[in-house]
């Protein structure tokens, strides 16, 4: 689908709307957090993760996804597709930043495609939103890489909010489809945790 400005328009209306009819409390990413954990304790890449801790009554939490693929180039050019991204309702963020590489350029695929392109400095360039409405997308990154590079690596980070009952208590499930085998790092409030994902087997 061509790009246009209506493209970006269009995002920035459907953000307007959805921040008119849901509520945006951004979390506390310094919450005291007495403890949480996860399970399945030795998870394989798809599983969802069931999350459970305890934190202040009714204390709004961050909680920050971070990980690392690495997108091999062909003829200059890298790219990688999320096929499935969960962006969860409330108060969110998204951010990638791609090393070693002249721009990047982002595509989520809505109702129409959302497309925008940064240029790189000193070889990085990075790309950030926040609030986007809650659904599943196709994320589309990719751009230049630096002659003579073999592979770029894309750092990203995700963030959402989670809110505690009055007793301190706080669930959440993430999905973990979107990520590659290997380390991820999850920090909820102040307790920060490495997580290996295996390989799925029974894919």
């Amino acid at each position: 689908m061509p790009f246009s400005k209506d493209n970006n328009l269009f995002l920035n209306f459907s953000k307007a709307l959805y921040s008119l009819t849901t509520e945006h409390r951004e979390g506390n990413p310094e919450a005291i957090v007495e403890e949480w954990s996860f399970f399945p304790l030795s998870p394989c890449t798809g599983d969802i993760l069931d999350i459970t801790g305890r934190t202040g009554a009714n204390e709004n939490i961050t909680m920050a996804v971070s990980f690392s693929i690495i997108a091999p180039v062909t003829d200059n050019r890298y790219e990688h597709l999320f096929e499935k991204v969960g962006i969860p309702g409330g108060s969110n963020s998204f951010q990638v930043m791609a090393q070693k590489v002249h721009d990047l350029t982002f595509i989520v695929r809505m109702f129409v495609d959302f497309k925008r392109s940064f240029d790189a400095e000193n070889g990085i360039a990075q790309f950030y939103e926040k609030n986007v409405p809650q659904g599943d997308y196709e994320i589309i990154i990719s751009g230049n890489a630096v002659e003579g590079e073999n592979d770029v690596r894309l750092d990203f980070l995700a963030t959402q909010t989670i809110k505690a009952d009055n007793e301190g208590r706080f669930h959440r499930k993430y999905d973990t489809c979107t990520l590659p085998e290997g380390d991820f790092t999850v920090k909820i409030g102040n307790r920060k945790k490495v997580i290996s994902l295996t390989e799925n087997k029974k894919e």
